[in-house]
This record gives structure tokens, C-alpha cells and sequence, in this order.
């Protein structure tokens, strides 16, 4: 079992909750711990207890939120067998995840804890191409339309727009 599941009811599932909904609309600098702590009805010391530090905090958050969102569209890609298409449906997929769980922003930002790009990572399994850094520049197309909805950007017109994108390319 990873270390980052908590167990149902405990102030770690609390906190970890409460901080998927504060990174995911405010985003790292956003949140602050202090207020994050009195939210929920805990002490920053019972905060710090369980994750260490705000950066910890947020590790674990982006972590969790990107697999969840990668889950989804790992199962969008594998219905089709031509890996452009896998593309496509992927981003999209994960594209209204993040929305439907609020969390364009965290998904959008610098990840200032180092996490590798799960997303980014996905890409690569489903091209299985050797051209270097492909991967990279799909999960920034990604996390750009992402990024269009947290800076208030319709999400309509944000998934719209990186329809367009995948269809020219």
C-alpha cells in the first residue's frame, strides 16, 4: 500500500482532501498552509506531522491527481490501436477529468516539487516513437489548455481550441 492512501475518516485523508480542492484551484503559491490547516479543523503542527512541509504537502497532491487523470486516459487510448488516435482521445479524456475535478491549475503550473510528468510519461508509452522530447511537447499542449481554463477561459472554448490543435497535427 503507498504511503500517500490514507485511511477513511483520519485528519491524513482530511488534509489530503482539502488540499486536492486548494492546489487544484489556487495552485502551490496559492494555497496557504495556515489557512489550509484551519479549514479542515487541524493545527498546521498536525499538518506538518503527516506531510513535512508545504512542498510534501503538494507532491503527494499533484501525484495523486495525475494518476487519477493518467488512469483515465490510459483507458481512453488502449480503444484504439492507431496511436495518433490514442493521442487524441487521451488528451481529451483527460482534458474533461481535470475539469470535472477542478484541478486545471494544479495541472497547469510548474510542478516545483520535481514529480516526473506522468502525462508527459503516458504519451511516450502510447507513441512508443524514438523521436526524443515528442511526449513533452504534447503534455505542454495539454497543460496549456488547462492552463486557458485556470486563468478563466471558458472550458468549452478552451477544449474547443485544443481540438483544433489535435486535428491540424
Amino acid at each position: 500500500m503507498r504511503a500517500n492512501i490514507p485511511i477513511p475518516g483520519t485528519v491524513r485523508e482530511k488534509i489530503l482532501n482539502q488540499a486536492i480542492k486548494d492546489f487544484g484551484t489556487q495552485g502551490f503559491e496559492g494555497v496557504n498552509v495556515q489557512q489550509l490547516a484551519k479549514s479542515i479543523g487541524v493545527t498546521t503542527g498536525a499538518l506538518y506531522h503527516h506531510f513535512g512541509n508545504k512542498l510534501e504537502l503538494y507532491r503527494i497532491v499533484r501525484e495523486e491527481v495525475e494518476r487519477r487523470i493518467t488512469s483515465r486516459m490510459e483507458g481512453a487510448s488502449a480503444v484504439h490501436d492507431q496511436p495518433l488516435l490514442s493521442i487524441k482521445s487521451a488528451m481529451l479524456v483527460g482534458f474533461d477529468a481535470a475539469i470535472k475535478l477542478d484541478v486545471c491549475k494544479l495541472l497547469s503550473e510548474q510542478d516545483p516539487s520535481g514529480n516526473r510528468d506522468l502525462v508527459a510519461q503516458l504519451f511516450k508509452e502510447i507513441l512508443d516513437e524514438k523521436i526524443e522530447g515528442t511526449e513533452v511537447i504534447l503534455s505542454a499542449s495539454w497543460r496549456s489548455s488547462l492552463s486557458n481554463v485556470a486563468n478563466g477561459m471558458n472550458p468549452d472554448h478552451a477544449k474547443k481550441a485544443l481540438r483544433w490543435f489535435l486535428e491540424k497535427n
